[in-house]
């Protein structure tokens, strides 16, 4: 099962996002982190749940070279995921909030994960999904200037925070999100990984309250 499979299980809820729900916040250069990231989580809890598509870029350390990847994710509460990358060989993560079926398109086996038993880092899943509780979940900081030169590119318009898995067990290090500061939606997430692998992801078709149905986190053979 490949990194993001080890994050799904769980990323990207860094999944799948956030909500703005009849809530109007001011200016979020003035925030704190903290502050800030008590907006995000209020968006985050408003919603039922959040459909978008993304795209992924992976750099795999043990290959040295970057991995590009398209896909869809779909969220719903209670715990209930599904992701699905594009191509023949496109894989699918499908959650109904107690097990997750890993199943590369093509073949006829699945591989079943029960949540609750296996040591599945969903942290970032749960996050994008609004599901979790952000500052329960992680540290909050300002994105220290070191990791922010390794990512080599421009903050833009976007509020970047560093969230940090307080799990010791978690296979993630930490994430770098960067959130609109007037929505508060989250719009790009870099997912730093134990096995030095590096994904950055780009939400985009994001969609709240879209009414998705049950049926869609069915594992179907």
């Amino acid at each position: 099962m490949n990194n993001f499979c080890a994050i799904c299980g769980k990323v990207l809820g860094a999944f799948g996002l956030v909500f703005l729900l009849g809530f109007f916040p001011r200016p979020g250069a003035a925030d704190t982190p903290k502050e800030f990231a008590d907006r995000i989580q209020k968006t985050y809890e408003a919603a039922a749940d959040l459909s978008l598509s993304f795209t992924q870029s992976t750099y795999v350390a043990v290959l040295e070279k970057d991995v590009s990847k398209r896909g869809s994710a779909q969220f719903k509460k209670p715990g209930k995921s599904r992701i699905d990358y594009e191509g023949e060989a496109g894989r699918q993560y499908i959650s109904d909030g107690k097990t997750l079926w890993v199943m590369q398109k093509g073949e006829s086996k699945a591989q079943a994960l029960k949540l609750e038993e296996q040591d599945i880092p969903i942290e970032a899943l749960n996050f994008l999904g609004g599901l979790g509780k952000l500052q329960k979940d992680f540290a909050v900081e300002e994105v220290e200037e070191k990791k922010w030169a390794a990512l080599r590119r421009d903050r833009g318009k976007l509020r970047w925070l560093e969230l940090t898995p307080l799990k010791r067990s978690s296979s993630i290090n930490s994430l770098v999100m960067g959130f609109d500061p007037s929505s508060t939606l989250a719009q790009e997430i870099y997912i730093f990984t134990d096995s030095g692998n590096l994904s950055h992801y780009s939400l985009k078709d994001i969609r709240l309250n879209g009414g998705v149905d049950d049926s869609v986190f069915e594992f179907k053979k």
